[in-house]
């Protein structure tokens, strides 16, 4: 059966885009919103390393109509990735790990309890996705809540379950995996002895003065963030505790939320690098992150680390679904620019909504 989505009204649509920072951003995005009938939509415009334009509107629940605000932060999604590989750059510059550290060489315990053919796989095929390791667990296993039990625990779990089942693809080609990530930052908490949460907080966030940041749901932290939505029965239900749609233990692979002015701080340093600069990365580490390593499912696309590409590296990109947000991010570095957006539900509508208002933040951003 096909996911319910709500109805499209594509005439509450702005029929012109208006001029970069013309205070406008924040009406077209409300057209955007009402025409795919979404809770809540915010948008980010970084160019020549500041912020262009930032707006947001709708509500963080839909029910109770409590506005959203620019300050906000929200579930990022499957954009964690780039910043796990970041942290996994930050410790191989550190000499704690090397890209080319393997199973075997980071869980010694493990040989004889997990398939052979897995040993060998290295931390850089988990990262650019190529270790042929299959894309999920069953997130609706309740296994993979279970509070009794620690996020290492269910980290270590995860990555002896996954070692153990067979390879859906040959080592070497892409594979997108969600668990390949969750087992890569499995593998730098074991160098480290401390929690991905802690490590991304202490070798990324700290390092770049991001504070306003979280993991998994924003409003189970926070009771004044944005909640995530999921379309039911012909309305927006808003996420409650309890009822996660993504387990922590997936936190490598994508947990972070954020709000947009931290986001931006991020995407200027990456678009630093992408250019062949430096800052908490020496260039030739962004260098490695951002070597394309596989060509993806997509024609004119491969995958680096943290990042599909375009072949001619021209533009980057990360896509973010969890269930009950949806985001997109692309950095094009050439001209100097990145853009975010985000919406608190996740159905085809917003998936359409999102690139709908990456048009918008492009036009508007030309047209300056």
């Amino acid at each position: 059966m096909a996911p319910e989505v709500p109805p499209i009204d594509k005439t509450k649509l702005s029929e012109q885009v208006g001029i970069g920072q013309d205070g406008d951003l924040q009406l077209h995005l409300e057209n955007i919103r009402l025409a795919y009938n979404l809770p809540a939509i915010t948008a980010l415009t970084v160019k020549d390393g500041l912020v262009f334009e930032i707006a947001s509107t709708g509500y963080r629940d839909i029910h109770t109509q409590t506005l959203v605000t620019d300050n906000d932060r929200w579930a990022i999604g499957s954009l964690t990735k780039s910043m796990t590989a970041m942290v996994a750059a930050r410790l191989v510059e550190q000499e704690v790990i090397s890209f080319d550290s393997t199973i075997a060489d980071i869980f010694p315990e493990l040989k004889g309890q997990i398939r052979a053919e897995h040993e060998s796989i290295s931390l850089k095929q988990l990262l650019n996705m190529t270790s042929g390791l299959k894309k999920d667990i069953d997130i609706k296993d309740r296994r993979w809540f279970d509070i009794s039990k620690t996020t290492l625990m269910l980290r270590s779990m995860l990555t002896k379950e996954v070692l153990n089942t067979a390879p859906v693809q040959k080592r070497g080609q892409y594979e997108y995996s969600n668990v390949g990530y969750t087992i890569a930052g499995h593998m730098l908490e074991r160098v480290t002895n401390q929690t991905w949460e802690q490590l991304i907080s202490e070798e990324l966030f700290s390092q770049l003065g991001i504070t306003n940041f979280g993991f998994g749901e924003p409003s189970f932290e926070q009771s004044d963030q944005p909640k995530g939505h999921i379309y039911k029965n012909g309305k927006w239900q808003a996420i409650t505790a309890g009822k996660e749609i993504i387990p922590k233990v997936y936190g490598p692979a994508g947990t972070v939320n954020i709000s947009l002015s931290e986001l931006a701080l991020y995407l200027s340093k990456v678009l630093e690098g992408m250019k062949g600069g430096d800052n908490i990365l020496s260039k030739e580490s962004y260098k490695t992150l951002h070597t394309i390593y596989s060509e993806a499912q997509e024609p004119g696309v491969g995958y680096a680390m943290g990042w599909f590409a375009k072949l001619d590296n021209t533009a980057f990109r990360h896509d973010g679904f969890t269930g009950s947000f949806s985001v997109i991010s692309f950095l094009y570095p050439n001209e100097n620019s990145a853009y975010f957006i985000a919406v608190n539900g996740d159905t085809e509508n917003a998936a359409k909504a999102l690139f709908a208002a990456l048009e918008l933040l492009r036009e508007r951003n030309f047209s300056n």
